[in-house]
């Protein structure tokens, strides 16, 4: 008997309809699974408990305070940050529910409906930046979303963030928050795991130590190093070490993860415990030596966080960004070009490493020099000890 395997219309319709149906509900499923998971965790309040010098530490980081809820100005602890003393212009404390950041670099906001407030201008609080000679100001945030977005950053700016999407659940029942927490901001156990058991039975049930920086110092594929307007875009430092002659060390040989490196705390443990520890032989031909660094040369301000600046220069300008490139190897190639045609990536060669040009690791402090004077120079930066 000869079967006719044509569908009708009607047919095809109903059978995507018991698709998206059924996909929905797994979809749904995995979403109340991965909720029911935030009981295994026991905030960071309660590691506090046996661990209090760690946490005094990693409390003067931005970690903790990736998002947080505001009740009029925003302070810090004393020594960090300065704090974000105003909302923006157009709107009161009352009308703000949660800061995004505001420790050290910049702070954005989000409305009592969970909604990231976006527009031209006075949208994002810049903090003061003595080093690149810039005062606290505000800029604008994603204006062609303006005037406003729904909250998506959860991964990497709170603890076991499940994304659920328009249709919630939502965090504190706010719309425009398009997931929900165990915790606000980077703490213990965005880290480490799942705490509650291991309070019941620390020796049974031990916490991770394993690194785990990469999986918020990143942007997507980290075979591309993401950039924008000459820089690369802030949170790239994983990308960086990878395209990096440094790839085979972990965060951990050179930062100390519960301190700050942005406060004089200690999380960069210093040249003498990293960069010497290898480079043993290599000395620098650099006259004032004491008022430089390897990080001076080596590790230029090459990415951008909230705000930059140009400096004027033989033939043209040098952009220095407010974070530090972790890329490290500096070209003295006069013809390459360290971004994309497009701008929208950091160049690679075939082997997949990255260079900074010497322009940018001379020229943002010899700015009466050009290119070709930092390549001639930096050629004869160091030499090796007998």
């Amino acid at each position: 008997m000869k079967t006719n395997r044509h569908f009708s219309p009607l047919s095809l319709i109903l059978l995507c309809s018991l698709f998206f149906i059924l996909s929905n509900h797994l979809q749904a499923n995995d979403v109340d699974q991965a909720i029911a998971q935030h009981k295994n965790y026991a905030g960071s309040q309660t590691c506090r408990t046996c661990h209090s010098e760690i946490y005094d530490q990693y409390s003067k980081t931005g970690h903790p305070y990736k998002i947080q809820a505001v009740n009029g100005p925003v302070t810090f602890p004393s020594g960090t940050s300065p704090g974000v003393p105003y909302p923006p212009k157009d709107k009161h404390w009352d009308d703000i529910r949660y800061m995004i950041g505001g420790f050290a670099w910049k702070a954005r906001f989000i409305d009592q409906e969970g909604y990231i407030l976006t527009g031209k201008e006075h949208r994002q609080y810049n903090l003061a930046n003595p080093v690149l000679g810039l005062e606290a100001g505000w800029s604008g945030y994603s204006a062609n979303t303006a005037p406003r977005k729904p909250y998506t950053c959860g991964s990497c700016h709170t603890t076991a963030w499940v994304a659920t999407g328009k249709n919630g659940p939502h965090q504190d029942n706010l719309p425009g928050m398009y997931g929900v927490w165990a915790e606000p901001g980077v703490t213990c156990e965005a880290c480490h795991g799942p705490g509650a058991q291991h309070v019941k039975t620390p020796k049974k049930a031990p916490l991770t130590t394993e690194e785990n920086c990469g999986s918020c110092h990143r942007r997507g594929d980290v075979k591309k190093i993401d950039a924008k307007g000459g820089l690369i875009r802030h949170h790239e430092q994983y990308e960086d070490l990878l395209a990096s002659p440094h790839k085979q060390l972990k965060c951990g040989a050179c930062h100390s993860p519960h301190l700050s490196v942005k406060y004089p705390t200690g999380g960069f443990k210093g040249e003498s415990k990293t960069c010497l520890t290898c480079h043993t032989q290599r000395l620098s031909h650099i006259p004032a030596k004491g008022k430089f660094k390897c990080i001076t040369c080596h590790m230029p301000r090459m990415a951008k966080s909230a705000v930059s600046i140009k400096h004027d220069v033989k033939g043209g300008t040098v952009p220095e960004g407010d974070v530090r490139s972790h890329i490290f190897r500096i070209s003295l190639d006069p013809l390459w070009q360290m971004f994309s045609d497009d701008g929208k990536y950091v160049r690679l060669d075939e082997d997949g490493k990255a260079f900074i040009p010497a322009a940018n690791a001379c020229l943002t402090c010899h700015t009466n020099q050009d290119k070709s004077w930092a390549i001639e120079h930096a050629k004869s930066m160091h030499h090796d000890t007998p």
